[in-house]
């Protein structure tokens, strides 16, 4: 974005809630150090505390974490002077001058919101440029901000709804999803964000990659919810922090090797400790839901629960009973530990989502959502139903594990795989439905650090693919320089010791997928992960004359 002495300034951010550097809000920073040279963290800090404090505005101790490419760096700021501080920010770690004063005088603070969410302190509210809204769901009230209410009429409104963060490396939106449908199952319209957009009662009111601060924003004023489900991205934590606390749920599915190198995440380690940054946004008293044999997260919870003793904590995992497990699947079945009592959910066969059983993510996926859902207060039958009905077709589950049938014969599944362990979870499934060629679809987003798209392209290699055509994600470069992506992974999967014959380049998802689809044969599997243009491959598929299920 902008130089400053021995730095570049590669963000300047608004922070509008509960963050993994803050407790509440305030403004990020992001910096590179030139040539190698150490970031003057105490030039930095004096800079902005001067810039900060000479246009009229407070703010809070600075918090910093230095990491292996440069500094990122935090602190609170008034909520509702967060524009002014942010630009104050940018331009004291610039090279040019300029005037404080005038700074934050070009973003003044809407009149009388700054005394109004003093006032509403004990009751969910939040606000952003759509205004401010106190109370959750059918329970919210919205004012625009040049129109805001008297103290008395807005502490009238805040009435809350139940809700959860879901988040993780793998598994996030199918968990979310899985819980909105439980939710149905008990007679609750539930919505929920996702990185397909937000969705209420099976309906979208807006698609795209919506899983940060404003898809819950958006998901939390409309009056129709019951119950919201908010699937919460590293992205959006790290951007923007929580849109809200005092949640009644939160879960981490899991942590893997994915989104590794950015906003100062350089291990597996890190990503735990911000992931588990829901944990505190919970409620006094509320559930955390965890995966109980990640080790990221296993390592990761101690420091979290001398922080937040008044957590309950409900490990899931794949495999036998045991202590530390209070929901657990074995010998074909999915078991829930309340109290003293073992429960039975259902069995693997009348899990759909897991293709009786064969995808083990997906069963987990299912025991993650039943104990979120039990958290929420859904009864068990609802659990049962819940998941019973949650198959993976366009309805339910679209983008994840549809399998089609084309005239030819061939299989086509379609899903978001996009790390390595998604993909290796794939193996049974390719194992059950291969007994011809196997040809995948392959690509991944510029922003990945070269070692995890060679370990991406690794995973995709051990499942020995027959055909592949790497694509091209133009919306997805993130900085990378066209086919700079497809060379990386063409690079990997050679050195895995696929047959360059095999390998063949396309510009786009669908014409990648097409060429694919147009190849197989009897027997084939098309293996299409899709992350970029779903619709137009769902859309290629219907021309094919491709049958779902």
């Amino acid at each position: 974005m902008g130089l400053g002495p021995g730095w570049v300034i590669d963000d300047v951010r608004r922070i509008t809630g509960l963050h993994p550097l803050l407790d509440g809000p305030g403004v990020g920073v992001e910096l590179r150090p030139i040539g190698g040279v150490k970031i003057d963290e105490d030039e930095v800090v004096k800079r902005i505390q001067e810039a900060i404090w000479s246009g009229g505005l407070s703010l809070g101790p600075p918090h910093l974490r230095p990491h292996a490419r440069g500094l990122s760096l935090a602190f609170r700021a008034p909520e509702d002077r967060l524009d002014a501080a942010a630009e104050l920010t940018e331009a004291a770690l610039g090279a040019d001058a300029f005037d404080p004063v005038a700074v934050a005088a070009a973003w003044p603070a809407p009149p009388g919101l700054a005394a109004l969410l003093e006032g509403l302190w004990d009751l969910p509210h939040f606000f952003d440029e759509d205004g401010l809204t106190v109370g959750l769901g059918e329970g919210a009230r919205t004012w625009p901000l040049d129109g805001l209410p008297a103290l008395a009429e807005a502490r009238a409104q805040g009435r809350r709804v139940p809700f959860a963060f879901v988040t993780g490396t793998n598994g996030k939106t199918t968990t979310s999803r899985m819980l909105a449908r439980i939710a149905q199952a008990a007679g609750r319209i539930a919505g929920f964000t996702s990185s397909d957009g937000v969705v209420v009662d099976g309906a979208f009111l807006t698609q795209g990659d919506w899983t940060g601060p404003g898809a819950a924003r958006c998901l939390l004023r409309d009056p129709r919810v019951q119950l919201a489900v908010l699937e919460t991205a590293r992205g959006g934590l790290m951007r923007r922090g929580l849109a809200l606390t005092g949640a009644d749920a939160a879960a981490v599915t899991n942590i893997s090797d994915d989104h590794l190198g950015e906003w100062g995440l350089m291990d597996l380690a890190d990503m735990a400790w911000a992931k588990l940054t829901v944990a505190r946004g919970l409620r006094p008293g509320g559930c955390l839901v965890v995966h109980g044999r990640n080790a990221a997260l296993t390592d990761a919870l101690p420091a979290l629960l001398v922080a937040r003793p008044d957590l309950r904590v409900r490990a899931f995992a794949d495999g036998p009973a045991a202590p530390d497990l209070a929901a657990w699947a074995t010998d074909g079945w999915l078991y829930l530990r309340e109290d003293d009592d073992v429960v039975t959910i259902l069995a693997e066969a009348d899990l759909p989502a897991s293709l009786a059983g064969a995808v083990r993510p997906m069963v987990e996926n299912a025991l993650c959502a039943a104990l979120l859902a039990r958290a929420l207060g859904l009864p068990l039958h609802a659990v049962a139903e819940g998941l019973r009905r949650f198959a993976p077709d366009l309805n339910t589950a679209r983008g994840r594990l549809n399998r089609f049938r084309l005239p030819s014969g061939a299989t086509v599944i379609v899903d978001f795989a996009h790390n390595p362990a998604g993909v290796l979870a794939l193996a049974p499934l390719v194992a059950r439905f291969r007994p011809g060629c196997l040809r995948v679809l392959v690509g991944q987003a510029g922003d990945r650090t070269d070692g995890l798209i060679a370990a991406y392209a690794a995973a995709i290699a051990q499942l020995k693919p027959d055909q592949v055509v790497l694509k091209e994600l133009p919306r997805h470069r993130r900085g990378r320089a066209e086919g700079e992506v497809r060379a990386l992974l063409r690079a990997a999967l050679l050195a895995a010791g696929l047959d360059p014959a095999r390998l063949t380049d396309e510009p786009d998802e669908v014409s990648a997928s097409r060429i694919l689809v147009e190849a197989a044969g009897p027997g084939d599997l098309c293996l299409l992960l899709v992350h970029e243009e779903l619709d137009g491959v769902l859309a290629m598929l219907a021309e094919e004359g491709a049958e779902l299920g």
